[in-house]
């Protein structure tokens, strides 16, 4: 067997990967549908704030969550994620989780006033920053 680098965006790799994925869920019995969504929030056309979320059996994970500077502490991202949180609850999901760093203080700070608890640290992670992953059950 030889081993070669290669681009992860070659079609074929694309293909197989799906495919043998496929394979190993429906052996397992495992559901594997991973849809990708998003919200807006906007201020006079001006988009004020963006969450990003990606649902897959049952559980919702945040991919990102931003607030334009001139608005933090106005009520948008708790806007968004609010609504973020009853779209994963009518589409069945029982929770959901985010990561964030030490150095998103704010955010650490906003994710804890919606009671998301963090579960886990990642110490000296991704630009040697300590991160958090945080989760909430959605009753």
């Amino acid at each position: 067997m030889k081993i070669i680098k290669v681009n992860s965006k070659n079609k074929n790799i694309d293909k197989f990967t799906k495919s043998e994925w496929k394979k190993f869920n429906e052996e397992r019995g495992y559901k594997y549908n991973e849809k990708k969504h998003s919200f807006a929030a906007f201020d006079n056309k001006k988009v004020a704030g963006f969450i990003s979320f990606k649902i897959n059996g049952g559980a919702a994970f945040i991919s990102q969550l931003i607030v334009s500077r001139k608005l933090r502490n106005s009520g948008v991202g708790s806007i968004l994620i609010k609504k973020f949180e009853q779209f994963a609850r009518k589409h069945k999901c029982h929770i959901a989780y985010l990561e964030t760093s030490e150095r998103h203080r704010e955010a650490l700070k906003f994710y804890k006033k919606h009671n998301y608890k963090i579960i886990a640290t990642l110490k000296n992670n991704k630009f040697h920053f300590n991160w958090y992953i945080m989760s909430k059950f959605l009753k």
